[in-house]
C-alpha cells in the first residue's frame, strides 16, 4: 500500500490547465504525477503585497498554511492529490513533513 492510496481526492490535469481550489488551513496537496505550481493569495509584508508560490515535483507534498482559494497550474500532464485538513491522513502527512523539515512556500 502506498501513500497515494489514502488520498481523499485526486484530480488529473492536462498540461497548462489551471484549477481554482478552495482549501482549509492544514490541507495537504500532493503532486501524485507530474509537476505543479501552486499559487496562494498574496500576503501583506512590509507594506507590499507579496505573492505566495510553491512548485511541486512528482511525489512532493505541501501543507496549506492559510484557508482560502488557491490556483494549481499543471506544468505538464499531472495529477493533484488533495487531503482535507481534518483527516487523520492529513495530520500524519503534516507530522511527516514537519519531521523531515518540510519546505515552506517560496516568496517571489
Amino acid at each position: 500500500m502506498n501513500a497515494t492510496s489514502h488520498l481523499h481526492t485526486t484530480t488529473p490535469l492536462a498540461a497548462g490547465e489551471c484549477l481554482h481550489l478552495p482549501v482549509d488551513a492544514g490541507t495537504v496537496l500532493v503532486a501524485t504525477r507530474g509537476a505543479l505550481r501552486i499559487e496562494e493569495a498574496p500576503r501583506w509584508l512590509a507594506e507590499r503585497w507579496v505573492p505566495v508560490r510553491r512548485w511541486l515535483d512528482e511525489g512532493q507534498s505541501y501543507r496549506v498554511e492559510q484557508a482560502g482559494w488557491l490556483r494549481v497550474h499543471a506544468l505538464g500532464d499531472a495529477q493533484l492529490g488533495h487531503v482535507p485538513a481534518q483527516s487523520l491522513v492529513a495530520r500524519l502527512l503534516d507530522r511527516l513533513l514537519h519531521r523531515r523539515g518540510g519546505s515552506r512556500p517560496a516568496v517571489c
